[in-house]
């Protein structure tokens, strides 16, 4: 796997989880970690398109 990939995976996942478990103990830090999941989760699906356009059959393998 692409290791741009798997980092902004890992990232997306980290900060999706903070944000979930801030949701009802502290409004302010889960709109901080999900702005921050959001940054990433964009960058995710940015770098995923741009890798399938450079090798539209990396899914098939």
């Amino acid at each position: 796997m692409d290791q741009r990939l798997a980092d902004l995976l890992q990232k997306t996942s980290l900060y999706g989880t903070l944000a979930m478990y801030y949701e009802h103990s502290d409004p302010k830090l889960h709109m901080y970690f999900y702005q921050v999941h959001i940054k990433y989760e964009n960058q995710l699906v940015e770098h995923y398109w741009m890798l399938r356009k450079q090798n539209p059959n990396m899914d098939n393998k």
